[in-house]
């Protein structure tokens, strides 16, 4: 089961709130364990309710379409199907007409009734929050986006599990796409070593793979790798995650083909000295506002003109999640967080990018990254 469940029940009662109503895909796959491929199609919306009272049962809503692989995968019991692409299934009853009538008939049959109900008002739209509330009248309606990314941001032991799979796949395409580093090579190249490798190592599928070389493409996120061959000083980065049972990796290194310039190492030692630094500081009860400013101070000291709005991210269903490391964070970090260091710099018009991933432990943080290795110079 990935949802922690007791976390989920101690922030609800803190914010006084009787339920849950999850329609964000990722968050509805958390709730009910069930990795809904199709919720890309707005047209086919999924919704799990989770209640504050362990002895009120959850239920998932689905399209019809789906209703068998919800019943297979989710722990939730009482998946109701509302007609999307199949009108008639081998169940014994017939579908709801829509998915709104599906939603109302899981509250009517618990006699839930003028509930207070958490909602995500970063993702719900207008026109569907209008029909919804429609559908259930008497409930009282509470944003709660928040407060759901803190219930997430503590891992449960199976999430920890796939999310330390998931970043040891990444380690070893990400030495796949630095033993290919070479003169002639392409970015195209680099990037099919680092896919291969991901697949052939027990990855589902390939979250992103960014690779960017000279400073006309060495920046941000590049989508499209070229053709263009590769040649001795030319700077590459590759930016890359996979997915492990819906959990994703995030792992950024950045090189030099050939001999780098003192400026280049000064940079790079400063940004890896500084990615293990900051990630050693994840200690529990500290809060993001004090690494984020810990982890400022101590770059600026050795890159002046450093600087950076986070320093860090969680990671889990989704590649960007709490807790954030920038200062306007308080969030306090408690074992089981699992967090991206990430910060970069510069140089003539290249991102010099460094990502490495920690769990934090009751004893404090581990790395799970620190086995590739950390030159900034690939042998021509």
């Amino acid at each position: 089961m990935l949802m922690n469940h007791s976390r989920a029940q101690r922030l609800m009662a803190e914010q006084g709130l009787d339920a849950l109503f999850l329609r964000n895909a990722l968050n509805v796959t958390y709730a009910s364990d069930f990795h809904n491929a199709g919720a890309s199609l707005a047209t086919r919306p999924f919704a799990a309710v989770v209640f504050r009272d362990a002895a009120v049962e959850p239920f998932l809503v689905v399209p019809s379409v789906d209703f068998r692989l919800a019943k297979h995968m989710s722990w939730i019991q009482d998946v109701r199907a509302y007609i999307r692409a199949e009108k008639a299934s081998d169940r014994d009853r017939e579908f709801y007409p829509d998915f709104f009538a599906a939603v109302r008939a899981g509250f009517q049959d618990r006699k839930a009734t003028g509930l207070r109900l958490g909602y995500e008002a970063t993702f719900l739209t207008a026109p569907v929050f209008d029909q919804v509330r429609a559908a259930l009248p008497g409930c009282t309606w509470v944003p709660a986006s928040d407060m759901i990314g803190r219930i997430r941001a503590v891992k449960t032991p199976e999430e920890v599990a796939n999310l330390k799979r998931a970043a040891e796949i990444t380690v070893k395409a990400h030495e796949s796409f630095r033993q290919a580093i070479t003169v002639g090579a392409t970015e195209r190249d680099l990037a099919l070593a680092a896919q291969f490798t991901m697949l052939r190592e027990g990855a589902e599928q390939v979250g992103f793979i960014y690779v960017g070389s000279n400073a006309t493409r060495g920046f941000a996120h590049h989508p499209f790798p070229t053709e263009v061959p590769l040649k001795r000083g030319d700077f590459v980065k590759g930016d890359m995650g996979c997915v492990y049972r819906g959990y994703e990796s995030d792992f950024v290194r950045s090189y030099v083909l050939g001999k780098a310039t003192d400026r280049q190492q000064e940079v790079y030692r400063a940004l890896d000295e500084g990615s293990l630094a900051i990630g050693m500081y994840l200690k529990p009860g500290r809060s993001c506002i004090d690494v984020y400013n810990w982890g400022f101070t101590f770059m600026n000291e050795r890159l002046p003109g450093y600087a950076r709005e986070f320093l860090g991210h969680g990671i889990g269903l989704g590649p960007h999640e709490e807790p954030r490391l920038h200062e306007g964070n308080a969030m306090v970090l408690e074992p089981g967080m699992v967090i991206c260091i990430e910060h970069s710099f510069y140089l003539d018009g290249a991102r010099y990018h460094f990502e490495d991933t920690f769990v934090i432990e009751e004893s404090g943080p581990v790395c799970w990254t620190a086995a590739l290795g950390r030159s900034l110079e690939v042998a021509v």
